[in-house]
């Protein structure tokens, strides 16, 4: 076989697990993936896509490891850093969360999911000033972010500021997240 036949090959495996993924078959989605990497270990975009379907599964561990062969293709892939960094926050390793986040910002400072997924991490290490301060920051760039809004309503109430927090509660809804 040559190595477009290769290509051929690992692309219809990949678009194969993506469509399993869709239908929420994340075993079968990730067993197309590592068909597609049998020809290209390193493939960015598998390795990517895997790292999502191990992560519907609640294998962040693997999905981690997934993402990090990812990145040493794409390091600036801010999608990418994001989703490694919630993947770590989802294992309970929120300070390394925190720097993927901080890496994607640092590619791209206007990246409103980025502020807003170090807000959530910040919030579960209990640092609530800062979550607000992400959050906000997530609006700032996007004022539609509806999960922004939401979420800084929700640790305005933990810190017992219920009249701000009613406002972003209300913005949350008004856009769609309630």
């Amino acid at each position: 076989m040559s190595c477009s036949d290769d290509a051929k090959v690992a692309w219809g495996y990949k678009e194969e697990g993506n469509e399993l993924f869709e239908r929420g078959d994340f075993e079968g989605a990730i067993e197309c993936y590592n068909k597609a990497l049998d020809s290209f270990p390193r493939d960015p975009d598998v390795n990517y896509a895997k790292g999502l379907a191990l992560r519907e599964l609640k294998r962040y561990e693997e999905a981690i490891k997934c993402y990090d062969l990812a990145l040493e293709y794409c390091p600036k892939d801010t999608l990418i850093w994001n989703n490694k960094g919630i993947d770590l926050s989802n294992a309970g390793r929120h300070i390394e969360a925190i720097r993927c986040f901080d890496i994607a910002l640092e590619v791209n400072p206007q990246d409103a999911v980025a502020w807003c997924n170090k807000g959530v991490t910040f919030s579960l290490l209990g640092w609530l000033e800062e979550a607000v301060e992400c959050f906000e920051n997530a609006i700032d760039i996007n004022l539609e972010l509806a999960s922004a809004w939401h979420n800084k309503g929700i640790i305005l109430l933990k810190l017992n500021r219920y009249k701000e927090a009613k406002k972003a509660l209300a913005m949350a809804e008004k856009i769609g997240l309630g």
